[in-house]
């Protein structure tokens, strides 16, 4: 401990932020009264307000809504979260959570209608106005570094969202935060001289009704504050159809940018900083718009706004519905030449395939929803030329289903893919538990439905997929073949948010593969089962090894998806 304390306290404090779990981090501050002044600002640095869903605004006290605010949080938070829970989810929430409104109170019946609506309006007024007074504006100014209000799934009639009075206020009191998470309402749209966040890298924001050019209005005039720091670009919405539908696609965001440029109200600060109404974003590595029409990024690719950003990371979805995900290592990726590949229906796919071949250094990449026979799985020749980097492939195409044979031959070609997802032709593929074709393989996904998709709640008995597993793993046993790094097998796995805002495995199932030393008596070449033990389902064993397979539960499943980096976009 005397040789920790001589470290400085900057590089102890970076040490320790790695503690990511509350409780542990408590535990080292009750080490000792050093350690306790060095992490107590860590423990409070990240505040999470969370909202009851569900409760008429009629039983929140505006002198208590905020009474149990610590002085702690506002003397050290940097980070402040805003999630919701429903009454049957407060068993769930960390006692460090500030809970909005207090727990205690009873909910009463909900009021539909216009009453019910105005009641809404009643509560999210007296929510921003508590947020501001009793928050936002009583932070050390320069002190917090990010807000993150996340509003997706959340369709209850008492839901709150944050108003034009807390970006106000952020605008005002806060406005050196370098991450900026809030749903772009139409309402937020009506003050475009708040969006001014000059030391912004990361901004998302969510459409949860229909975007209109007013909210890109607002989105230019942030973009253009934060030019030259900007990293990160989100966008998402809930909404299933083209969120553009209502705008005129050829003119909507050209029109919102003229109308940015000729606007004197929301360019005065970035003016007087030497800005100028064209810009370009020089940092930007990361562009995420999946869920959104490919419209917005060829707009801001023609007018110059991405043409010449550094992007490592890019999604994006067109019109018809195909998304595309590309993960670069290191490289720039070469975003002038990815447009003819993402034509309608492309030859057999072979646009891509070129595409792939103009820059190096792909980590990973997603090619979901193109009409399969018409896009075909020719492109997956271009995955060569990223044999040394190459991590990850996730594929979901329409109208056919990915060949075996293809993926030995990506396994062949692409020698350090850790992670396959896609709809399997044949089942499961034997070929992903031979070490000689897939070496470094450890997570396989087969998102083909099992059975009739009409019957999501009705799946395929768990105990015949392990009997696949088995299956394949005796065959690579006998073969010698055996790879040393699968860890997990899914098939079929769906997974979908109920009424509560939690994901549940609706159908399919996730194995967990672990291999062991085991030594027996029998005869060399046996290969025998093993009884359930350590709650292991099954198992075999051969020589000195020793294979168990077990089932994840829905909710470890999720856990090991988030610790293996998410792949939520296998979700759906």
């Amino acid at each position: 401990m005397a040789t920790f304390q001589q470290l400085p306290c900057e590089l102890i404090t970076h040490i320790l932020s790695y503690v990511k779990i509350p409780t542990d981090l408590i535990n080292v501050a009750l080490a000792s009264r050093w350690l306790y002044s060095v992490a107590t600002p860590l423990f409070y640095e990240k505040l999470i307000i969370a909202i009851r869903i569900g409760l008429p605004p009629i039983v929140w006290d505006a002198d208590t809504i905020f009474a149990k605010l610590k002085p702690q949080w506002i003397q050290y938070v940097r980070e402040i979260g805003i999630v919701y829970y429903y009454p049957d989810g407060e068993d769930y929430l960390a006692p460090w959570y500030l809970h909005i409104p207090d727990t205690d109170l009873k909910t009463g019946w909900a009021i539909d209608g216009p009453a019910g609506l105005d009641r809404k309006q009643i509560g999210q007024t007296l929510f921003n106005d508590q947020l501001v007074e009793k928050l936002i504006t009583r932070i050390p100014p320069g002190q917090l570094r990010a807000f993150n209000f996340d509003t997706r799934h959340t369709m209850d009639l008492y839901s709150v969202d944050i108003s034009i009075v807390t970006v106000r206020a952020l605008y005002q009191y806060q406005n050196t935060i370098s991450q900026l998470k809030i749903t772009l309402r139409g309402d937020l749209a009506d003050d475009c001289t708040v969006y001014d966040f000059p030391c912004l890298k990361y901004f998302k924001f969510e459409v949860k009704d229909r975007s209109s050019a007013e909210q890109y209005h607002c989105i230019y005039a942030l973009l253009s504050s934060c030019r030259n720091t900007l990293e990160e670009f989100h966008c998402h919405t809930d909404m299933f159809d083209n969120p553009f539908v209502e705008l005129s696609l050829s003119t909507a965001f050209e029109d919102a940018y003229k109308d940015w440029r000729g606007c004197e109200k929301c360019s005065q600060r970035q003016l007087l900083r030497g800005g100028e109404k064209e810009f370009g974003l020089p940092r930007l590595k990361v562009w995420n718009c999946k869920e959104m029409d490919q419209a917005f990024f060829e707009f801001c690719f023609k007018s110059g706004i991405v043409r010449d950003s550094p992007l490592k990371n890019f999604l994006t979805q067109d019109a018809e519905g195909n998304a595309l995900g590309l993960f670069s290592k290191y490289s720039k990726l070469n975003i002038s030449e990815l447009f003819p590949s993402l034509e309608k229906y492309p030859n057999n796919g072979l646009g891509l395939q070129k595409y792939l071949e103009t820059f190096e250094g792909l980590l990973k990449i997603i090619v979901s929803s193109f009409r399969g026979r018409k896009f075909g799985i020719a492109w997956t020749a271009g995955l060569k030329h990223h044999a040394d980097s190459l991590k990850q492939v996730h594929v979901k195409l329409t109208g056919m289903r990915f060949p075996v044979k293809v993926l030995e031959e990506l396994g062949r070609n692409c020698r350090g893919l850790e992670v396959f997802a896609s709809e399997m032709e044949d089942g499961l593929p034997r070929c992903i538990f031979n070490k000689d074709v897939f070496p470094n393989l450890q997570y396989f996904h087969d998102t083909t439905y099992i059975g009739s998709p009409g019957w999501l709640d009705i799946p395929l008995h768990s105990e015949q997929c392990l009997s696949l597993v088995n299956s394949a793993l005796r065959h690579e046993i006998r073969k010698g073949d055996l790879s040393e790094t699968l860890k997990i097998v899914c098939f079929g796995i769906r997974t979908v948010r109920n009424e509560f805002s939690t994901q549940r495995i609706v159908q399919g199932h996730a194995f967990m593969v672990k291999r062991s030393a085991y030594v027996i008596e029998e005869e060399d070449d046996y290969i025998g089962c093993i009884p359930h033990w350590d709650a292991a389902d099954a198992g075999l064993y051969y020589k000195n090894l020793r294979l168990d397979v077990r089932r994840l539960e829905p909710l470890e499943y999720l856990e090991v998806m988030d610790h293996l980096g998410g792949h939520t976009d296998l979700y759906g």
